[in-house]
Parts: C-alpha cells; sequence; structure tokens
C-alpha cells in the first residue's frame, strides 16, 4: 500500500512538535550539523552568536516567543487534520483535540524553555501516541 502526504501529515507533525517541545534537546542540537559536521564558514559566524544566545539564560527569551508559536501552531494544525479520523474514533479524536488545547494553553504560558519541556511527555502520551494509533488504524482499514 503507498501513502501520500495528506496521510501522514498529522503524524509527521507530532513528531516535528514533539521534537520542538524537547526544548533542551532544541537548544543543545541547535543548527549543530551546519555549525559542526559541515562547517560552512557563510552560516557558521552568523548561527554560532544565536546559538550562544539560545543557550544563555540572559539571552533566550527573545526565541522564546517565536519558539512558542512554532509549537502552537503545529498543535493547531494537528487539531484541525485530527477530525479526518473522526469515523474511526469519534471519542479519541475528541480527546485529542482537548488536550491539545490544554497544551497550547500550557505553552502559551510558559516562560522558559524548561517549562515547554516539561510537557513532553504529556504531548507524546495525550497526542503522538493516539494520532499514531488512529494512523495505524485508518491505514488498515485502507489495505481492506
Amino acid at each position: 500500500m503507498s501513502m501520500n502526504m495528506q496521510e501522514i501529515t498529522p503524524l509527521s507533525l507530532c513528531i516535528v512538535t514533539q521534537d520542538l517541545i524537547d526544548g533542551k534537546r532544541f537548544q543543545q542540537n541547535f543548527c549543530d550539523n551546519v555549525i559542526l559536521r559541515n562547517r560552512d564558514v557563510s552560516l557558521e559566524t552568523k548561527l554560532i552568536p544565536i546559538k550562544r544566545e539560545l543557550n544563555s539564560v540572559t539571552y533566550q527569551g527573545k526565541y522564546l516567543d517565536g519558539h512558542k508559536l512554532a509549537i502552537i501552531s503545529n498543535v493547531d494544525k494537528i487539531i484541525g487534520l485530527v477530525t479526518r479520523y473522526s469515523e474511526i474514533d469519534m471519542n479519541l479524536v475528541q480527546s485529542i483535540i482537548y488536550n491539545g488545547k490544554i497544551i497550547i494553553n500550557k505553552v502559551l504560558n510558559a516562560d522558559s524553555f524548561d517549562k515547554i519541556t516539561e510537557l513532553e511527555s504529556v504531548f507524546k502520551s495525550k497526542i503522538t501516541l493516539p494520532v499514531y494509533d488512529l494512523y495505524i488504524r485508518h491505514s488498515k482499514k485502507l489495505k481492506m
């Protein structure tokens, strides 16, 4: 069975968002591929100061709001896309929507990357794994 982008988008958004929610890993690994592995000098000179600020308690706040907005935007998209699975399990879809709104509220109120990181296990258990379950059930239904 082949898959198209439309079918994997909700699950893909969950995986990317879960990675963003791990704020510590985001801060520590920011652009490591370009800075450490590929050694692109033209980008390195611009990215190293950003990475330093991102990991500095004094300056990281200027990046926090944009980071929060990216997470909130992704969760909003997940909430919108997960409705396509309503015929599979309406209660689970409603639970994902409900928990997604709670997570959006908590991200809005987060005052640090650490506060966002605290949401990782909740996001995984309440959003990513249920979306994965719906995706698998949907895929099995398509095979029939």
